[in-house]
């Protein structure tokens, strides 16, 4: 919102523009700073603070539940053919109802659909009719072919020692389908922190923060994710993502998986050079060798 001269940033702060040019939030320090610092609150979204994810996100449990389970004699008989069905494979099944709650919770409730289901998957119903759905853990998570982020670095592979050298990510929520306990399953892997390893001793994160590539022809400029090596040499700048997942079984509903799937991306080498400054006299076709000439030594 603009008036007088002025814009209005997402949280209230008024900002000055700039010859009547709208305000930018990415090239403005102070809303960035303050965004940065929001981000990494621990009140903020819970995709930014794994304890909060834990808690915050919906912990309902689903199963399936036999429908004939209190019925008897001719009703029994009549509610067996009823749900009668053939599975995904085309072999012959049984429709069970869908519940929401688990298997030592009182106050199941049908959600209103069913499931065609093997006759062996519907023998594993207990004493009350109620068969668990699996629960796809941090470990079939992991076993997905979950993509790495883009890791870059500006300048490579060559950069100057005391020069800030940015760095930045580039990662996209993902989807697969797999199957589990013979149930198919629906996964959303989704990118939201992201740890540097500078190669130097010095890291960065986890933070929810990306960086971003610099304008064409820019260098040596300071950025969320930039780092300056104080001294030279060979390195290997590592980037690991942490995807958030949620996945969903035989749609019965969204569900968070318990933790982060950490995902390393392959590394960038840089080396870091130093950079000296002469006052040039030689001509380099009466001296090859001179400083600066095609001939000199190097050193």
């Amino acid at each position: 919102m603009e008036a007088d001269g002025y814009s209005t940033g997402p949280s209230g702060n008024s900002f000055a523009s700039v010859q009547g040019a709208a305000w930018d939030p990415d090239t403005d320090p102070a809303f960035q700073k303050a965004l940065r610092a929001r981000l990494m609150s621990n009140d903020d979204s819970i995709f930014f603070n794994a304890q909060l994810m834990d808690t915050a996100k919906n912990r309902t449990t689903y199963g399936l539940q036999d429908p004939c389970i209190d019925d008897k004699g001719a009703a029994l008989s009549r509610c067996r053919s009823a749900q009668e069905c053939t599975d995904d494979s085309g072999a012959k099944g049984v429709n069970m109802d869908i519940v929401v709650g688990g298997a030592n919770e009182g106050a199941r409730s049908a959600r209103g659909t069913q499931m065609c289901v093997g006759q062996a998957q519907a023998e594993d119903a207990n004493d009350d009719g109620y068969v668990p759905l699996p629960v796809f853990t941090l470990q079939d998570f992991q076993q997905l072919a979950v993509a790495p982020a883009e890791n870059h670095a500006q300048p490579a592979p060559d950069t100057l020692k005391n020069m800030n050298t940015n760095v930045y990510a580039v990662a996209q929520p993902q989807t697969f389908e797999t199957t589990l306990g013979g149930y198919p399953v629906s996964v959303r892997a989704y990118p939201v922190q992201y740890t540097w390893n500078y190669g130097d001793g010095t890291t960065l994160g986890p933070t929810p923060l990306t960086g971003s590539p610099l304008a064409d022809g820019a260098w040596d400029v300071p950025t969320d994710t930039s780092h300056v090596y104080t001294r030279t040499g060979d390195f290997q700048i590592t980037l690991t993502t942490s995807f958030y997942g949620e996945y969903n079984i035989a749609g019965t509903g969204w569900q968070p998986v318990n933790g982060y799937n950490q995902v390393t991306s392959p590394p960038v080498a840089l080396s870091v050079w130093r950079s000296t400054v002469h006052n040039v006299a030689d001509d380099c076709r009466v001296n090859p060798s001179g400083i600066g000439c095609p001939g000199a030594k190097n050193g």
